[in-house]
């Protein structure tokens, strides 16, 4: 994205609508697809990180604010890219993905947080270990508890 990305999706835009029929504007529709992928700096960053998006305009908040005004009052159609759109949706409504997603961005972003996690699910452990030692009766000589710190 640069300088001359607007004035050349709003001229591909309005060619497309002269034209072609409704069912096959598709760049109207990756442009509608972008834009409902990106709402801030913070997804345009991801973006760019990841390859699919190069900033040629500086800051990641005028590629958002870029596609949120080319986007404004345009029909992307129903058909288009409707194959990555699903793949998309299902990758966000997977549990195990969303979760493991969210305990890595919350829990563990810096070796401090990582090591406070691993603590706690250590105690835990060790908590649960002594609970089902203690009601399974076993002779006090032969218990073994073990730490995991």
């Amino acid at each position: 994205m640069d300088d001359s990305t607007k004035p050349m999706l709003l001229n591909l835009i309005a060619f497309e609508r002269c034209l072609c029929s409704t069912n096959d504007s598709w760049v109207t529709s990756y442009v509608c697809l972008l834009d409902s992928l990106i709402d801030d700096a913070a997804d345009v960053k991801v973006l760019r990180k990841a390859g699919v998006l190069l900033n040629g305009l500086g800051r990641d908040q005028n590629v958002a604010n870029l596609l949120h005004e080319i986007g404004t009052d345009l029909v992307p159609s129903s058909l288009a890219y409707l194959r990555a759109k699903r793949m998309i949706q299902h990758l966000y409504d997977s549990i195990k993905d969303t979760a493991l997603s969210k305990l890595k961005h919350w829990y563990i972003k810096d070796p401090f947080a990582f090591i406070s996690v691993f603590g706690v699910v250590s105690v835990f452990l060790s908590v649960v270990q002594t609970y089902c030692i203690s009601l399974s009766g076993a002779p006090k000589a032969n218990v073994m508890i073990f730490a995991f710190f």
